[in-house]
């Protein structure tokens, strides 16, 4: 049990109104320093005691016939859940709530399909084109099912650390090994030397980041993102707002050290969220950088080197598309800005979830092995699989586009993709629209009244002449964009 006394050493104190006072509160409190620097060495030396990697224990070694009956029982419940085909565009889970009168669990529809299998599309359906949520590797997973399946024993690690005995051990080894692998595999960053923090997908880890860039520095951090930028940026920066930070808006480029009297923090997301364009700040920009890779991945952008800056962000959602299950890693160079990240974690949600480590270590190894070992599966890995669905997804749009004067796509060049030995044409994530009749100023309100919903260009510190759209969601979801956009393009 961690004492309340350490709580308090963890966390920053209140700003005092006197300069004095105030430099003494950015601290861990002049009465629990000590407690508080014990803390963070401990944490840390638990964190990375051991480098190997260490194999999750998935069920008991060589239970006994009679004693795996609670294994059989589990496997049969995902199987017959899975076994519903909910006329393809639906879904039973083991946890679905809803059952019929014969006692069956009851079809969890797609949007724009209903009935008791969803077999009935629903007319007119207005086309979802907001969410980033990552459903087209869904189909992936379900001709792949031994690939990203696991199994959860109840008593499967239920304490709050992943070893006894080892204080503050929240993260996993084994998923740690697995991420390095991936990383490895694919080419797009450089971990050797570097610390992995684990958070609770990227959107922690964001936060978690600038709040400990800012106890780094001397007086209060200014948080800025050149638009468009990722909305998150500035939301989180402004809901969370302390003594130690500020959202300052866009960056001043020069070669002045800070913003308004303060140290800067930017944040940036290459390839870019909404344009998926590759972006790195100028070499003549002084302050601290962090860099969003969430979507830097063979199958949503080419490949053109390994990324080695100080702080990287990535995210699992964007990788396997399990977006719920909320993993995000940071690579971090720094010890002292990893252990403060750290800290921010164990305050904030005491690590973060042992199942769901679980079963991001299995996709990431199954990942890999479907490239290292070929013979797992006759079929191409996931980054393929990405490539070519979102490749025919973009090429679909431009020909839609280019028989309108009334709409424009960003540019996105081609280029050499080193994980595909070859030049990779662009398969973005998301369509970044601009409208471009004087009178279309609200270009999310002109989707809108084509039944089409996306994100407009404010959201991320843009002109709403901008509309986000995205190209992430299932088949249906796509052709039902394309048909409502066809349509729109049609009238002129």
């Amino acid at each position: 049990m961690v004492h309340s006394e350490v709580y308090e050493g963890l966390l920053p104190q209140p700003p005092s109104a006197s300069p004095q006072a105030r430099d003494e509160d950015r601290g861990w409190g002049s009465s629990l320093k000590t407690c508080a620097l014990c803390v963070s060495v401990l944490f840390n030396l638990a964190f990375w005691y051991s480098s190997a990697p260490q194999q999750v224990a998935l069920a008991p070694p060589a239970p006994a016939a009679a004693e795996s009956s609670w294994l059989s029982a589990a496997v049969q419940a995902a199987e017959t859940a899975a076994m519903r085909s909910c006329s393809g565009h639906g879904d039973v889970f083991i946890d679905t709530v809803l059952v019929g009168s014969d006692g069956a669990q009851i079809c969890e529809c797609h949007e724009c399909f209903t009935g008791p299998d969803c077999a009935v599309p629903i007319p007119d359906c207005a086309a979802d084109a907001d969410s980033g949520d990552p459903q087209l590797f869904e189909d992936y997973w379900r001709r792949h099912p031994e690939m990203g399946t696991v199994v959860t024993p109840g008593w499967y690690r239920i304490g709050y650390q992943f070893r006894d005995g080892q204080m503050f051990n929240f993260f996993n080894n084994a998923l740690e090994a697995a991420i390095r692998e991936l990383h490895a595999l694919t080419g797009n960053a450089v971990t050797e030397g570097r610390y992995i923090v684990l958070g609770t997908g990227s959107m922690q880890l964001i936060n978690a980041a600038v709040h400990s860039l800012a106890l780094q520095q001397p007086n209060i951090s200014n948080v800025v993102a050149l638009a468009p930028y990722y909305g998150a940026y500035e939301l989180q920066t402004k809901w969370f707002n302390t003594a130690n930070y500020r959202w300052a808006g866009e960056p001043e480029r020069s070669s002045s050290t800070s913003l308004n009297g303060g140290p800067v923090i930017e944040l940036i997301a290459s390839p870019n969220n909404p344009t998926a364009t590759i972006q790195e700040v100028p070499s003549n920009t002084s302050g601290v950088v962090v860099y969003d890779h969430a979507y830097y991945w063979p199958h949503l952008t080419a490949i053109t080197k390994a990324v080695d800056y100080d702080i990287m962000l990535f995210t699992l959602s964007k990788i396997t598309g399990h977006a719920g299950t909320r993993i995000g890693w940071a690579i971090v160079k720094d010890l002292d800005l990893s252990v403060k990240m750290m800290n921010y974690l164990f305050i904030n949600t005491l690590g973060v979830s042992h199942d769901s480590q679980l079963r991001a270590t299995q996709l990431l190894r199954s990942v890999v092995k479907s490239y290292t070992r070929p013979t797992m599966s006759p079929e191409k890995g996931i980054f393929h699989y990405g490539h070519e669905v979102l490749l025919a997804r973009w090429a679909r749009l431009e020909a839609i586009f280019s028989k309108s004067s009334r709409f424009s796509l960003q540019h996105i060049e081609t280029q050499h993709c080193s994980f595909f030995g070859k030049k990779s044409a662009p398969s973005p994530g998301y369509a970044w629209v601009y409208c471009e009749r004087d009178e279309d100023m609200d270009c999310s309100e002109v989707m809108l009244r084509a039944n089409i919903t996306g994100r407009a260009g404010m959201f991320f510190g843009s002109s709403n002449r901008y509309v986000r759209l995205t190209l992430l969601r299932r088949q249906t979801n796509f052709e039902n964009l394309a048909a409502h956009l066809s349509v729109l393009v049609s009238q002129g």
